[in-house]
């Protein structure tokens, strides 16, 4: 379970990371990552709705360019795709609304400049849809000022569900047997078919844990998939290594290790 300790004890570099998923604006994301440790989810929820509000406007355009159109659910495994979809459960449309989000969406980004961001959470594709064109009547300052009030909005939801939400009970440690030491910064993808489900790094512990979004989890089999060449700047026989393994009993804690060299590696079921 992903929660305030957690996030205070992050090296300051990762907790970033995780902000920038909630709101990919970097001016916000290290003002908040600096200013823990924090005592409560209230506290922390605080100082980045003040954050948030002290924003610029280009600070805000260029968050919002890391937000899909609104009606195109991105398929990525990384945190903020998976908030996206979820975001957007309610927009799946009849073919004649998905037309005309499309074509408001296009009538939006000629006049403004820019996607158009809405806090979708709990609407449906009606009010979306009716709110993209009655917002098509304002004034550029006027949009301005929506925008930042629904990226505000979008934003805090992520930051409270980044300390909240639960995680799938899986996690790997990366260990390099050559230098005697935690392996930081491999990068890892967890598959299962030919969908991914989640991707992150490890920490400077080697470690990568509350990574896993819990929808989705279930028995079944999956791949995770280091890049090992990457982190050993190519110079390996494996430069990709995918561990298959088997989820039988999915409310079991799985904890999948990788020991590894520039010419082999062990992998094995661990707790």
């Amino acid at each position: 379970m992903a929660d305030v300790d957690r996030f205070n004890r992050l090296p300051p570099a990762e907790a970033e990371r995780e902000l920038l998923a909630c709101c990919a604006a970097p001016t916000w994301a290290e003002a908040v990552a600096a200013g823990r440790p924090y005592p409560d989810r209230a506290g922390l929820l605080a100082t980045a709705d003040a954050a948030l509000r002290r924003l610029t406007w280009s600070d805000v355009s260029l968050a919002i360019s890391a937000h899909p159109r609104i009606g195109e659910r991105p398929a990525g495994g990384d945190r903020e795709s998976a908030w996206s979809r979820r975001e957007q459960s309610g927009v799946a449309a009849d073919a004649d609304t998905i037309t005309a989000l499309k074509r408001a969406n296009l009538d939006y980004e000629r006049r403004f400049d820019h996607v158009f961001l809405v806090f979708a959470t709990g609407k449906s594709q009606a009010e979306i849809l009716d709110a993209l064109r009655h917002r098509l009547d304002n004034d550029p300052e006027t949009e301005q000022r929506v925008v930042q009030e629904e990226l505000r909005k979008i934003a805090l939801l992520r930051l409270e569900r980044l300390v909240t939400d639960p995680t799938a009970p899986l996690s790997t440690h990366v260990l390099d047997l050559e230098r005697g030491r935690p392996a930081a910064g491999v990068a890892v993808r967890l598959e299962r078919g030919a969908e991914t489900l989640a991707k992150g790094r490890t920490d400077d512990d080697g470690r990568l844990r509350d990574w896993v979004p819990a929808d989705g989890w279930a028995a079944g089999d999956y791949r995770l998939v280091f890049d090992v060449g990457g982190y050993l700047d190519g110079g390996t026989f494996f430069p990709e290594i995918t561990v298959g393994f088997r989820v039988a009993a999915p409310d079991q804690h799985h904890h999948v290790p990788l020991l590894l060299n520039r010419h082999g590696y062990t992998t094995y079921r661990g707790s």
